[in-house]
C-alpha cells in the first residue's frame, strides 16, 4: 500500500485524541472554572457569613450590656448582679452563635452542591424533587429527630440552659459542655459525659441561674441545749458572713432555722445562706467544718446513726 494512503489512517487516532483533549480543555475552561468559582464563593460566603454572625451576636451582647449598665445605675443594681447578668449573656451568645454558624454553613454548602451537580450536567430539578420526597419520607420516619431539633431551638431561644451551666435534666446532671439542635451534653461529677436528646428533656433544673442556696442540715443529739446550739450557730453564721475570704460569694446573711424533726435520739436544725450560682457546695463544706469545730469546743454532740431504726426497717 502506498505511503500516501497510510498517512490519513495513522493520523486518525492522533486527530481523535486531539479532539478529546480539546473538548476536555473546553469543558474545564467553562464548567470546570464555574465549579471552582462556586466552591471558592461558597467558602468565602461561609467564612464571611459565620464571621458576621459572630460579630452581630457580640454586638448585640455589648449593646445589651451597655443598656443593662445604664438601667442598673438608674435602679441602683449592685455590681454583682450586673456581672452575673453579663456572664449569662456571654454564655448565651456563645451558644447561639455556634448553632447559627453551623446552620448557615450547612445551608451554603448544600446550595453549592446543587449548583456543582448542575455544572456536571445533571438535571437538578428531578434531584431537588427527589430530595423533597425523600425529605418528606425521612420526616415521617424521623419524627424523633424533628422533635429533638424543635426542642433544641426552643431551649436556645428561651435561654433555658447555656454552656457552663450546672443543670439537672432528669436523665443526667452536671455541667453543660455542649448544646446543639439535637442533643445536650452534660459532664457529670464523676467525669461521665452524658448526651441527652433535647426532645426527651421534660424538666430543667438550672443551678446556675440567679443564685443558689447553701443548705446544711444538722442532726443534733437530743440532750444538747437548744438555746446554746442556737447561739453557736448564730455566731458561726455571723463570723462566716464577715470573713473577707468568703463574703464575696455570699448574697445574703446566714439564717438558722428553728427545731425541725424531733425523735427520742435527736433533733434537726438547718443553716441556709444564699450564694453565687454554683458555689453552694463549697460554702456548705466550709459551714460544716466551722460548725463541727464550734460544737467540739462547746462540747455539743451530733446525733449517732439510728442503727435500731435501720435494723427494724430491714
Amino acid at each position: 500500500m502506498p505511503i500516501d494512503d497510510l498517512l490519513p489512517q495513522l493520523s486518525a487516532p492522533a486527530d481523535e485524541a486531539t479532539t478529546i483533549m480539546g473538548s476536555l480543555v473546553d469543558w474545564l475552561l467553562s464548567h470546570g472554572v464555574r465549579i471552582l468559582v462556586i466552591i471558592v464563593v461558597a467558602a468565602l460566603i461561609s467564612t464571611i457569613g459565620t464571621w458576621l454572625i459572630k460579630r452581630f451576636v457580640n454586638t448585640m451582647i455589648d449593646s445589651s450590656t451597655k443598656i443593662s449598665t445604664v438601667a442598673g445605675s438608674v435602679v441602683k443594681r449592685d455590681d454583682r448582679s450586673a456581672k452575673l447578668a453579663q456572664a449569662r449573656r456571654a454564655q448565651r451568645a456563645t451558644t447561639l452563635s455556634n448553632v447559627a454558624r453551623n446552620v448557615f454553613t450547612m445551608v451554603v454548602w448544600a446550595i453549592a452542591l446543587v449548583m456543582v451537580l448542575d455544572q456536571l450536567g445533571l438535571n437538578v430539578a428531578p434531584v431537588i424533587a427527589s430530595l423533597g420526597v425523600l425529605g418528606l419520607a425521612a420526616g415521617i420516619g424521623a419524627q424523633n429527630i424533628i422533635k429533638d431539633v424543635v426542642s433544641g431551638v426552643l431551649m436556645l431561644f428561651e435561654d433555658l440552659v447555656a454552656v457552663g451551666d450546672v443543670v439537672d435534666l432528669e436523665y443526667a446532671s452536671g455541667t453543660v459542655e455542649n448544646i446543639n439542635l439535637r442533643t445536650t451534653q452534660v459532664r457529670a461529677l464523676d467525669g461521665s459525659l452524658w448526651t441527652v436528646r433535647n426532645g426527651e428533656v421534660i424538666r430543667v433544673g438550672n443551678m446556675s441561674r440567679g443564685f443558689s442556696n447553701a443548705v446544711v442540715v444538722l442532726d443534733i443529739d437530743h440532750a444538747a441545749d437548744y438555746t446554746k446550739v442556737t447561739e453557736i450557730l448564730d455566731e458561726v453564721g455571723a463570723e462566716f458572713g464577715e470573713d473577707e475570704q468568703w463574703k464575696e460569694l455570699l448574697l445574703g446573711p446566714v439564717t438558722v432555722s428553728g427545731m425541725l424533726e424531733v425523735d427520742g435520739a435527736r433533733y434537726q436544725r438547718r443553716v441556709v445562706v444564699r450564694v453565687e450560682p454554683g458555689q453552694q457546695w463549697t460554702i456548705e463544706m466550709e459551714l460544716r467544718r466551722r460548725i463541727r469545730l464550734a460544737f467540739r469546743e462547746a462540747d455539743i454532740d451530733f446525733a449517732l446513726p439510728r442503727f435500731g431504726a435501720v435494723t427494724a426497717a430491714s
